[in-house]
C-alpha cells in the first residue's frame, strides 16, 4: 500500500551530478501536489551545498512553496522613443 503524503511533502527526491554543466550538482523532486522543483548548484563547493539542500528538503526544513513568492504578473511594455541618428559620412 502506498504511503499517504502530507500536503506539499517531497517525493522522488534525487541528488545527482549535473550532466550538462561540468562540476555542477542538482536536486530534483516533486511535491505531493505534483509541482516539480529543480535546484542547480554550481561553483565553489557545489556538491556540498547541493547535499545540504537535499538534506534540508528531506528533513522538511524547507518550505516547498518558496518559488511561489516569486510569481509575477505581466506588466505592460512601454516603448521609449529613440533618437534619430545622423547618417555617417
Amino acid at each position: 500500500m502506498a504511503k499517504k503524503l502530507r500536503p506539499l511533502e517531497p517525493r522522488n527526491l534525487a541528488l545527482m551530478a549535473d550532466l550538462e554543466l561540468e562540476g555542477a550538482w542538482r536536486v530534483e523532486y516533486f511535491d505531493s501536489e505534483g509541482a516539480g522543483y529543480i535546484a542547480i548548484f554550481a561553483g565553489q563547493s557545489a556538491e556540498v551545498r547541493a547535499r545540504d539542500y537535499y538534506d534540508a528538503v528531506e528533513r522538511g526544513a524547507l518550505n516547498t512553496r518558496i518559488a511561489d513568492a516569486q510569481v509575477m504578473t505581466p506588466k505592460k511594455v512601454i516603448s521609449f522613443p529613440t533618437k534619430r541618428r545622423r547618417p555617417v559620412r
